[in-house]
């Protein structure tokens, strides 16, 4: 009898132990705050020689409120552009929005493919004309995506050649980039000998938002 009331006691110390540090952990992770992300983004930027161009604003600070609107607004989204080997800052932010736009682009046009080319009734229908609805679906969203780019802050950093690289992350607003998407592809489908069922089952894609990488 008191062997099976010690085995018991051991399973509940065990059971209480256990559930001590499950707790412990679940208090742990919850401590990690938005500072400590930014914490992190600010030694991450340090270590890679980041520094904010063109803000009078801290960097923690800019983080803070580009996190704070993020998570207000579900409908922005962070893309980010890069350019390299650059002399003029103009040139540099000039070629990261065009690698930002393009880079969004990209990623609508996959899942326009990925519709086309998964319905084997659609893409037979559309033959050889599929690339040029995707090409011409991808140059325009591009294109139209430009204006929707809200620059939230800029990284330069300078090369040991005297050039310099920079890395800017702008704000999208889903609701205006779909405005953008939707009127890529009406340009892309007038070019497309279709029926209207096929190219109403490709917009409903088009509406769905891409995940930027």
């Amino acid at each position: 009898m008191k062997q099976k009331k010690s085995k018991l006691s051991q399973l509940i110390l065990f059971a209480s132990i256990a559930l001590l540090f499950s707790c412990g952990s679940k208090k742990q992770a919850s401590h990690y705050s938005v500072q400590d992300e930014i914490s992190e983004k600010l030694a991450e930027y340090k270590a890679g020689g980041w520094q904010m161009q063109g803000s009078s604003r801290t960097l923690r600070g800019v983080l803070s409120s580009v996190i704070e609107r993020l998570n207000e607004n579900p409908d922005l989204v962070e893309v980010t552009g890069t350019a390299n080997n650059f002399a003029v800052i103009s040139n540099g932010k000039e070629a990261a929005a065009a690698n930002a736009s393009n880079r969004y682009a990209a990623t609508a046009t996959r899942l326009v493919k990925g519709t086309i080319d998964s319905d084997a009734q659609l893409s037979q229908t559309l033959g050889t004309e599929r690339d040029n609805l995707y090409a011409a679906y991808s140059s325009t969203v591009e294109r139209l995506i430009r204006g929707d780019l809200k620059e939230a802050y800029t990284l330069v950093r300078n090369r040991q050649n005297g050039k310099m690289d920079c890395e800017i992350h702008y704000l999208i607003d889903e609701v205006k980039a779909q405005t953008s998407r939707e009127a890529a592809i009406k340009k892309a489908l007038d070019n497309v000998d279709i029926d209207q069922k096929y190219a109403d089952k490709i917009r409903e894609h088009v509406n769905k938002r891409p995940d930027i990488e």
